[in-house]
């Protein structure tokens, strides 16, 4: 699923290829992937321009020179894709805005978990979706105020968008890694030290992916991301890595890098 990283790099993206615009047309192939109607899209997007962007996790909030923000969640396999010629329409392109200028603007959505909304205000969603501020962006004391009186595993924790809005699953295992942290630690139990040495770890990790792309290929050798399975070689110990559940989700980790 795309995380933090990911979509940053999808609001650079679009940055640098779709704004300015005046959007002439909308087509979608499954409606479903509409929070709202197709009439409401098409009364709110038809001859306005996206403005600007701003992301929020893994939320990613396109500014228009109308009166509603468009939402973009990517889902599972969700991306966007700006093309010159129709013929060029990717597969899985299910929604598609066309510009003035001829060129075209797709939401690519394999498994069609992704999906739009339009918003009035990015406070009110983010207020209504309760999520914290980006957890690129998110300072130390929120982070130490949102994990008061929680008694639950750090891996849990660090994936509510409540606390560190944009952290998902591989970013998860990937700070406690980086953080010498069992994923099933549990909050109650960290030191003012441990969630310092989390949060620090949090934001080299935020920071080490976007600037290599979300390429983990390219992340430092001592990176979770390339030994990420289970029975691989753990980069410090040299022992194998594990696999457990935690709150659901299938978490990697080194027994005795990150010992409990």
């Amino acid at each position: 699923m795309p995380e933090l990283p990911e979509v940053e790099n999808y609001k650079i993206y679009i940055d640098s290829t779709a704004l300015h615009q005046r959007i002439t047309a909308m087509d979608c192939r499954d409606q479903r992937l509409l929070k709202q109607s197709k009439s409401d899209f098409d009364s709110h997007l038809i001859n306005q321009e996206f403005k600007a962007t701003q992301r929020i996790g893994k939320y990613l909030f396109v500014e228009t020179t109308g009166e509603k923000i468009l939402v973009i969640h990517f889902g599972m396999t969700g991306r966007p894709n700006y093309y010159k010629s129709e013929d060029d329409r990717p597969q899985y392109a299910h929604i598609q805005l066309t510009f003035e200028n001829g060129f075209h603007f797709a939401f690519e959505n394999k498994r069609k978990f992704g999906w739009w909304d339009l918003t009035s205000s990015v406070a009110e969603f983010k207020a209504e979706h309760n999520l914290s501020d980006d957890a690129r962006n998110l300072k130390l004391d929120d982070f130490k105020d949102s994990l008061e009186n929680r008694k639950t595993d750090i891996k849990k924790i660090l994936m509510d968008q409540s606390v560190a809005a944009g952290v998902g699953n591989w970013m998860a295992d990937e700070i406690l890694y980086q953080a010498k942290m069992h994923p099933t630690k549990k909050v109650e139990d960290l030191t003012p030290e441990d969630i310092e040495r989390v949060f620090d770890c949090m934001k080299t990790v935020i920071e080490v992916a976007i600037e290599n792309d979300a390429h983990y290929s390219d992340f430092p050798e001592h990176f979770l991301m390339h030994f990420r399975k289970e029975g691989a070689t753990c980069f410090h110990t040299g022992a194998d890595i594990k696999k457990i559940k935690v709150g659901g989700r299938t978490t990697y980790f080194s027994p005795q890098w990150q010992e409990l």
